[in-house]
């Protein structure tokens, strides 16, 4: 694809860093078109019309860490993006630069939808959605800094790139926001054990210009349809929403891996996060060795 050729180019040539991957929209027109939007500078009209975005400051946990959040308030017709957003969306990213007395943040993902426009599919929420974050200090008796530089995707009847940064200090703020914190916990992932995954496996097999990877998962009982994502921290690495298939007490879910990187493809299989997503709940699978 020439102008995609040309977008890496320029990205080397001016050391552009996007927020998102870019290779997540090669495929479609569409695909190439948001690539584009998100060069551009975001605008303050773009930015006010999706809704608000709010760093929560929640509470000191008795270990000394601090359960935050970012709770995202989308007007009508608005949504934005989880993790792996699909061909169809814009992944967020977390830029916590000049931070300080933090030794570890993990983000959580409430459950998230799937939407289809176009033939198109993406992953993310609508309407109001809190991301739990959780804070670990270096040392628990002295304040935190908290510097967030967010970039993420909103997308109405256009799809465009948002930012927002957030400045505080943890340990001297009245505890706030800690229901709409708890509730967004209440709706993140369960693990395999309790969505009822009794066996995990995954093939990986060349496919002429690539790799396929096929999940097989049992179930304690029969599933119902539900979509599959299959992850990997590679930036390098691509694996699109799986084609899923139910039979019986068996899931299997297939995806072409595609690779942008340089010399061979290795995946350590330990790496591998798969997430079935069935309506309100998501089931998190981590690791999947061979068959």
């Amino acid at each position: 694809m020439p102008l995609l050729d040309h977008i890496y180019k320029a990205r080397h040539r001016y050391n552009v860093t996007f927020p998102f991957p870019l290779n997540a929209y090669v495929g479609t027109m569409l695909k190439i078109l948001i690539i584009i939007v998100a060069l551009l500078p975001t605008v303050s009209q773009a930015q006010e019309s999706y809704g608000t975005v709010n760093f929560l400051t929640g509470w000191q946990l008795p270990d000394g860490s601090y359960q935050t959040g970012i709770d995202f308030e989308m007007n009508e017709g608005w949504k934005t993006y989880w993790r792996a957003p699909g061909p169809g969306g814009i992944p967020p990213s977390f830029n916590w630069n000049g931070s300080t007395n933090i030794t570890n943040i993990e983000i959580l993902w409430p459950t998230p939808e799937v939407f289809e426009n176009y033939g198109l599919y993406s992953i993310g929420y609508k309407d109001h959605v809190t991301l739990p974050v959780r804070i670990t200090p270096l040392d628990a008796a002295q304040p935190v800094r908290v510097n967030l530089q967010l970039n993420f995707g909103v997308c109405s009847d256009i799809c465009v790139p948002a930012s927002v940064q957030f400045s505080t200090n943890l340990g001297k703020l009245p505890d706030s926001g800690i229901s709409t914190i708890k509730s967004a916990l209440a709706t993140t992932a369960i693990g395999a054990r309790n969505g009822g995954v009794q066996t995990a496996s995954c093939d990986i097999t060349p496919n002429g210009t690539g790799f396929n990877i096929q999940a097989n998962l049992k179930f304690t009982s029969q599933p119902g349809m539900r979509t599959t994502v299959i992850e990997y921290p590679d930036p390098d690495i691509w694996i699109d929403i799986a084609k899923t298939r139910v039979n019986g007490q068996h899931l299997t879910a297939n995806a072409a891996i595609k690779y942008y990187g340089k010399g061979m493809l290795s995946i350590e299989r330990s790496n591998i996060r798969i997430t079935v997503l069935e309506g309100t709940r998501a089931i998190e699978i981590n690791g999947c060795p061979a068959s």
